[in-house]
């Protein structure tokens, strides 16, 4: 009878059953920071950034959209990379233990400036994938028009950021194969390093 209210007591100090939010999976967590920061890139970095930055009063020729095409993509890529590297990375790295690999679930799990510097370039790439989609999204009808911001460059917040979840999930998907591969390899090498030689009797 003590011993069971001593597990009583126990459970009850238990951190991770009063702490509600551990509860929740650790992949629903990235998703969603994942999900605001590509809105959040979008609304603040390009809808506000070419508010602040840019001349939307151009001729309308080739040149002048192809630069705005550009500076919207560089725009948000940075914003991206600020957020994943100095705010989503960090989430992911106090989550992470040996029963929760996190880890898995973000494309770059490195430290220091190196690591901001590939996120820029992995969401400038993420970046231009996405302008041409969401163009797509948009002369198909499928784009919000949320906050006003639907003005034919088919840049919206929420869209963004649903089809920011996807095209990171194929990226992210394809880096936990080759990670998971080459794991496999590394395994079987050793396990062959390590394989006891049997010498018969008549040696």
């Amino acid at each position: 009878m003590k011993k069971k209210a001593d597990q009583n007591n126990i459970d009850e100090l238990n951190p991770y059953e009063l702490d509600k939010l551990s509860k929740i999976p650790a992949w629903l967590i990235i998703i969603l920071l994942k999900y605001w920061a590509a809105a959040a890139a979008v609304f603040f970095m390009a809808i506000g950034g070419l508010d602040v930055g840019v001349d939307l009063t151009g001729d309308g020729n080739l040149a002048y959209h192809l630069n705005l095409s550009f500076t919207i993509i560089v725009l948000i890529a940075l914003g991206m990379a600020l957020i994943s590297n100095y705010a989503i990375k960090q989430v992911v790295f106090m989550m992470h233990n040996r029963r929760r690999n996190t880890f898995r679930y973000n494309i770059i799990n490195l430290r220091g400036f190196s690591a901001f510097l590939l996120y820029l370039v992995y969401m400038f790439v993420v970046s231009l994938i996405l302008y041409f989609v969401t163009i797509y999204l948009s002369y198909k009808g499928w784009v919000l028009n949320t906050f006003g911001t639907n003005n034919g460059y088919g840049i919206e917040p929420f869209t963004y950021g649903f089809c920011f979840i996807i095209v990171d999930g194929v990226f992210v998907s394809i880096k936990d194969l080759i990670v998971y591969f080459y794991q496999r390899i590394i395994y079987k090498k050793q396990m062959s390093d390590n394989t006891p030689i049997i010498v018969g009797k008549g040696a």
